[in-house]
């Protein structure tokens, strides 16, 4: 009787993760700046500063006063912001404005990963979707998790952020708003379906057993 609770009590946790919602933040992308970017970059009634700079390999460009500023991974209003800070030490209330004229190569690319029949990097254009990406890199295969389809991004600075779609709900349903847009540097990952045995193996063979056969030991020594 003893070892039937014990073994209720440690299946609960396991359950009750099985049944948790999807928690992961929805992140509304915008056009992210990367490598090879070529910017305008303008400083209002300050024309000697205005400046067109290419996006260098290391993410960085140079400008007049400040000197290397990091804008790969940002995006245009971020690295105004960026720029209008550093440069109101020189100029009095600075208005700066990016703009992107042409896109690098390399910050056309996302990634494709996992359980897709040809995985690795893609140019891709703009508007493209996570299900757009994912068709690009051979559509996904018969092993596919479609329902936590995962876009990774990363941010100078900053941790990766990852947003989880359910793309399952796009091909059955057509609720088209868990495909998401893709934008350049992103990391596209379709995991693989997770069997009954996996579950079994990862919350009971590998987390919960150990837990029952330290209680069961502990009782056994308890009676004696």
């Amino acid at each position: 009787m003893l070892v039937k609770k014990i073994i209720a009590f440690c299946l609960l946790p396991a359950l009750l993760l099985l049944n948790t919602p999807n928690l992961l933040p929805q992140e509304k992308f915008s056009y992210v700046i990367g490598p090879e970017d070529i910017l305008d970059v303008s400083v209002w009634q300050h024309p000697e500063l205005n400046r067109v700079v290419t996006v260098r390999p290391d993410g960085k460009i140079s400008f007049s006063l400040i000197g290397d500023v990091d804008a790969s991974g940002l995006t245009p209003a971020e690295l105004d912001e960026a720029i209008t800070k550093r440069l109101s030490k020189y100029v009095q209330n600075p208005e700066v404005t990016v703009i992107v004229t042409t896109v690098g190569i390399r910050s056309k690319q996302v990634l494709v990963l996992g359980q897709v029949a040809r995985p690795g990097p893609y140019l891709i254009g703009k508007g493209l979707t996570v299900l757009e990406a994912i068709a690009m890199a051979g559509s996904y295969t018969e092993t596919a998790s479609l329902e936590k389809v995962t876009i990774t991004r990363r941010r100078p600075g900053e941790s990766p952020k990852v947003t989880e779609a359910n793309l399952k709900k796009v091909i059955l349903g057509g609720n088209t708003t868990e495909d998401f847009t893709v934008m350049p540097g992103d990391i596209v990952y379709v995991p693989k379906k997770t069997s009954a045995w996996d579950i079994f193996d990862r919350w009971f063979v590998r987390g919960l057993l150990p837990i029952m056969v330290f209680f069961v030991a502990i009782h056994t020594l308890a009676g004696d």
